[in-house]
């Protein structure tokens, strides 16, 4: 699958990135803030991006989200400041709390893939996951 990565923290972001990679996925790049994320998205075509909350510059993660929605990119907040429902408005799937575990990193990005493959047989949210 190919993974967006919205995170403003190099070395969090990285290692999100090396970790989602060894699981055998596609990262199409890593953007720190909402103008990166677009120009990102709008390049690489994700199935998915991972979005932290509290990003760069003023960039806000539910803002980011809102845009990959319209796009057709699905979206999981990985953040230390999760949104409640109200607050994401429909735009996230659901989310992992900081700190996580690279374990509930990849079970997650596996858990979409099967929610964005219709031949997929749906499965059960990973423990850490959150939905929204």
């Amino acid at each position: 699958m190919k993974i967006l990565i919205i995170e403003d923290e190099f070395l969090i972001a990285e290692g999100v990135s090396l970790t989602l990679q060894s699981a055998g996925h596609a990262v199409t790049g890593i953007a720190e803030d909402l103008p990166t994320a677009l120009a990102l998205a709008g390049q690489e075509k994700p199935d998915m991006a991972f979005v932290d909350i509290k990003l760069a510059n003023g960039s806000n993660g539910l803002d980011v989200a809102r845009a990959l929605k319209a796009m057709g990119i699905a979206c999981v907040f990985a953040t230390g400041n999760p949104p409640n429902k109200a607050q994401a408005g429909g735009v996230g799937l659901g989310y992992i709390a900081k700190p996580f575990s690279p374990r509930v990193l990849v079970q997650t990005a596996a858990f979409v893939a099967g929610m964005l493959s219709p031949s997929a047989p749906s499965a059960a949210a990973p423990h850490g996951f959150v939905t929204l």
